[in-house]
């Protein structure tokens, strides 16, 4: 099975081929605010070195937030346009469970991306054996309190993301457990791509007509109305 995945979530666009959850070839640009112009690029450049057309494709990809509300609408908007034309599936991950198929441990995977003025996106997850299972719902809150509800865990965790060094020391106040900070895991259309794969195969999927953004929080324009 084809997979082409796309991450448009933050400031490194990224678009990959894979056969199953094996990458063929990842492209990767650092292109903020510039995701419209760059991203179809992207796609046309990733199809040629493969050798590959979108009729080979056989499911589409695409990281629908928390993240950059722009770069989750381009992101979102471009793959359900293609999988439209080209009747594809799609599917939607989570920027959140991107960031915990970074992780290569089992355990306990918690992905946090900083939401700015001490609030956080945050996800649980468990993995076992290349299985990852969310087992809390997504959150945007301030990182205090989601702090605070992990610190009766016992279990090791791993924190994957940007605020695992940005709020390290108080990581450290409020936990009690063993935890492991993994540094520089971003969310790259790679691991979108193997999420995508396990959902696939799970038959959790939803297709284009569905594929909608995943903000958790209303932009900054929609709070000054």
């Amino acid at each position: 099975m084809k997979i082409l995945a796309v991450e448009t979530s933050c400031d490194m666009l990224s678009v990959s081929l894979l056969e199953g959850k094996k990458l063929i070839l990842e492209l990767k640009a650092d292109t903020p605010r510039s995701h419209s112009e760059t991203l179809m690029i992207a796609i046309d450049r990733l199809l040629k070195r493969t050798n590959t057309s979108l009729e080979d494709i056989d499911l589409f990809a695409c990281d629908n937030g928390p993240g950059s509300f722009t770069g989750i609408r381009i992101g979102v908007a471009t793959v359900k346009a293609i999988g439209d034309v080209t009747v594809t599936p799609c599917i939607p991950i989570s920027s959140l469970e991107a960031l915990a198929y970074t992780c290569k441990e089992d355990g306990y995977i918690c992905s946090m991306i900083d939401a700015k003025h001490s609030n956080v996106y945050a996800g649980m997850f468990e993995a076992k054996r290349g299985v990852y299972a969310k087992f809390k719902d997504f959150k945007f809150c301030n990182v205090s309190d989601f702090l605070e509800s992990l610190s009766k865990v016992r279990k090791k965790i791993f924190f994957v993301g940007n605020c695992g060094i940005l709020y390290k020391d108080m990581i450290k106040s409020y936990l009690k457990c063993e935890y492991s900070i993994l540094e520089d895991s971003i969310p790259t259309s790679k691991y979108v791509g193997m999420a995508a794969f396990d959902k696939y195969e799970d038959k959790l999927f939803k297709n284009s007509p569905e594929l909608s953004a995943l903000y958790l929080k209303n932009s900054s324009a929609e709070d000054k109305v």
